[in-house]
């Protein structure tokens, strides 16, 4: 998850770690491969959208270094899977349509989609669904669902080319009626050549962490020196800024208590006290972990502290529980899996 370079970039329950530092090289690379030599100042206008908009950027990270996952990938890539937009009210997510749309722009990967609004091409999804789910490989299951479907618009990264012949799964959304006009006009939106497709791109992320092996910090060093300051500027979230590590990095557990105790300066941090109340209150299984901000370290005083919270829901139960309070409480904040956000 990405929040521009002041926002900071996350993975599942945590930030400031390899797994985030992964994330920022490949969402660099990818800027460079599709740029080119306007790599960074695209990175810069880039960040700017995010943190003027107050947007967060979820992605699927692929990788052969953090692990294998299902099957190890040819390349190491990324798609982007989500984008919430925060603004001044309630977080909302883009559409389909509305994401393709945004990655275009910024020239960014997303998946193939396939659109079936009608009962005609739904009944044949899941007939070939059906008949493909159990031994379905890449190559023959795009063929079918390209033919079935009512619109496709092709993704930019070629799963069987980054990833192989092996499908982890499909993933089915429900869209509004409009989708099939946005979605007609995206089929016939040429994507832009990639510019940087035939220059030097660096070391991989393969070799980078090949070569520092032996040492994680030496790792995350590597990784962000390379991703480039236009998308990195400030490493304080991995390695800590004026005279404190990122080892005490973490505040004192009172923070949260001083958090929903104090007079809110703006909706989302009404709301976001809100959430956290009820999740307390209902004894959700959840831990508020909050962590100084070091990027705004150098504006510490006593009553202008800056810190960031990570709520890491520990089984998937309180997902549910939280849902069943929102059916009480409409004015409530949705509970979502996999968003960050500057606030």
């Amino acid at each position: 998850m990405y929040a521009g370079n002041r926002g900071g970039a996350y993975s599942k329950n945590s930030f400031g770690n390899i797994y985030t530092a992964v994330g920022i090289f490949v969402l660099g690379r990818l800027f460079r491969e599709a740029w080119g030599r306007e790599a960074p100042k695209m990175q810069a206008e880039f960040n700017d959208c995010l943190e003027k908009n107050r947007i967060s950027v979820s992605m699927e990270l692929v990788t052969a270094v953090l692990g294998d996952h299902g099957q190890r990938p040819k390349d190491d890539y990324a798609v982007i899977t989500a984008v919430t937009e925060f603004g001044h009210g309630k977080p909302q997510f883009y559409s389909t349509p509305e994401l393709i749309k945004f990655c275009r722009a910024w020239r960014l990967p997303t998946n193939h989609v396939w659109l079936f609004s009608t009962r005609k091409s739904a009944t044949s999804f899941f007939v070939a669904y059906d008949a493909l789910c159990e031994e379905g490989t890449a190559t023959p299951v795009c063929k079918v669902l390209g033919k079935i479907a009512d619109i496709s618009v092709p993704g930019s990264k070629d799963h069987v080319i980054v990833q192989g012949e092996i499908l982890e799964g499909l993933v089915a959304r429900i869209v509004s009626r409009e989708s099939s006009v946005q979605m007609g006009v995206l089929r016939d939106f040429r994507q832009r050549s990639l510019d940087g497709g035939d220059s030097d791109l660096g070391p991989s992320l393969r070799e980078i962490c090949a070569a520092n092996r032996s040492d994680e910090k030496q790792r995350i060093k590597a990784l962000l020196e390379n991703a480039g300051s236009s998308l990195c500027s400030d490493h304080c979230d991995w390695f800590g800024n004026s005279g404190l590590d990122a080892q005490s990095r973490n505040a004192d557990r009172s923070v949260v208590t001083h958090f929903l105790q104090a007079h809110p300066t703006d909706y989302a941090t009404k709301k976001l006290q809100e959430m956290i109340r009820l999740m307390k209150k209902r004894n959700l299984p959840a831990a508020f972990k909050c962590y100084w901000n070091y990027q705004k370290i150098d504006f510490l005083s006593n009553y202008n502290l800056h810190y960031k919270m990570v709520i890491h829901v520990h089984k998937d139960s309180a997902f549910r529980r939280y849902q069943q309070e929102i059916t009480k409480n409409q004015e409530l904040w949705p509970l979502y899996r996999g968003v960050s956000s500057l606030m």
